[in-house]
């Protein structure tokens, strides 16, 4: 008798593929096309979207070329930058009774990301750098801090030297929140290496954005294998898989973060493109900023390293309130907290609108964390804690740039924008 072999289960074949296809907007006549290419094939396409127990993994592929990239030891894919701050929390140690200095400007998931891993958010001050204040940080430490989340908010590097020496000096951890300066860097030093952990975010929106996704980078081993851990409990994915934990502390329960291999693949793509993106937007910056003629009554934000910002967002701060208002309202190309917010809605990028946070809202009646035995004394939140923050945030004023921008779209942008902002504020 023959013996038959078994037929090949193709379980990711030719309609997921064109399925993907048909996001990148192509034709029905190029879509018919690469289904022709695809017929002509020697053997079926057969996709391994498991991120391991794949020899060709795409998300071990960018691991490895993000840690070389950062210029850092280790660097874990997970399926957002949420879960990267997650994850870095939990491997740092973030949990009951613990407190985590948050900026009162950055996306609400900064603050979240505290209270889903336990701690209690601490909201301190910017300054104009639109970055934490080193001062006010300093002056928000206690003995139940553990961490400091950093943010690079709209691309705008924060003062990491002077944090790094607070941190290290009160021996608490400190956690980049890189979801919006993917790419820049502090005094030459890549941002998500100065911190003890870097959290990154793919999202589509993002410098880098693979649809959803994100990256935790260190240089500690124990951080990454405590973040590994949590991203992915299911498997436990460290040098001897199946053994007894090594010390206290290596094995807990945890998420399912793990990031999809097509983010994999993507990412590699967007990776090999970071530096061009970051070198076309800060080349508009810089060309918007010297051909742009300022009004009185408004000036440039400086950043803390100008040669380190991404350069997507010129960022203006006005005198006062009014005259902010009147140049976010005029529809010339500017927005801000001063026009009502984003998209003249309430808007999560500032701490007044986190009731969430400052309600100590929580999913069950009990309301950990905020009111977990540990919590000595929670802190006292209102919508005017940070004054400061909330002064320069209603004056701050964004102008859009992209890399692709000529230097001759750049000239006629900064030309009407320096007429129409004059008009907008006389």
């Amino acid at each position: 008798m023959t013996k038959v072999k078994r037929p090949d289960h193709i379980k990711f074949g030719v309609e997921e593929l064109m399925g993907l296809v048909g996001l990148f907007n192509i034709s029905a006549d190029g879509q018919k096309a690469i289904r022709g290419v695809l017929a002509r094939e020697p053997s079926a396409p057969n996709a391994c979207l498991f991120r391991y127990y794949n020899e060709h993994s795409r998300v071990a592929e960018l691991e490895k070329a993000f840690a070389a990239h950062m210029k850092c030891r280790y660097a874990l894919g997970v399926n957002s930058g949420t879960s990267a701050l997650i994850a870095a929390m939990v491997a740092a140690g973030v949990g009951p009774g613990t407190e985590v200095i948050v900026p009162g400007y950055t996306f609400f998931a900064s603050a979240s990301a505290v209270v889903v891993a336990k701690g209690i958010p601490v909201i301190v001050e910017i300054d104009e750098s639109l970055t934490l204040d080193p001062a006010a940080v300093e002056r928000a430490i206690t003995p139940r801090t553990k961490a400091i989340v950093v943010v690079h908010m709209a691309g705008y590097p924060a003062r990491m030297d002077a944090l790094r020496e607070i941190a290290d000096r009160h021996n608490v951890y400190l956690i980049e929140d890189v979801a919006q300066a993917a790419g820049g860097t502090y005094k030459g030093r890549r941002l998500g290496t100065w911190g003890h952990l870097g959290c990154f975010s793919f999202d589509a929106y993002k410098v880098m954005a693979t649809g959803e996704g994100g990256m935790i980078t260190t240089e500690d081993e124990w951080l990454y294998t405590r973040a590994q851990s949590y991203h992915d409990t299911a498997a436990c994915w460290r040098p001897d898989r199946y053994g007894r934990e090594r010390k206290p502390g290596e094995l807990f329960c945890g998420e399912n973060y793990r990031m999809s291999e097509m983010s994999g693949a993507i990412g590699l793509a967007q990776l090999r493109r970071l530096d061009g993106i970051n070198k076309g937007t800060l080349r508009a910056y810089n060309q918007f900023r010297k051909e742009t003629v300022l009004p009185a009554g408004v000036r440039w934000i400086e950043p803390a390293d100008p040669e380190g910002l991404c350069g997507y967002a010129a960022a203006l701060i006005f005198d006062n309130f009014e005259l902010a208002r009147k140049a976010i309202t005029a529809n010339i190309g500017v927005g801000g907290l001063a026009g009502g917010g984003a998209r003249g809605a309430r808007d999560w990028h500032v701490y007044w609108y986190w009731e969430h946070v400052l309600e100590q809202k929580t999913a069950t009646q009990e309301g950990c964390p905020f009111k977990c035995p540990h919590v000595k004394k929670a802190p006292e939140y209102s919508p005017d804690m940070c004054p400061r923050t909330k002064d320069i945030m209603m004056r701050v004023a964004l102008v859009g740039l992209s890399p692709a921008d000529t230097p001759e779209y750049v000239s006629q942008m900064a030309a009407e924008f320096t007429a129409n902002l004059a008009k907008a504020i006389a």
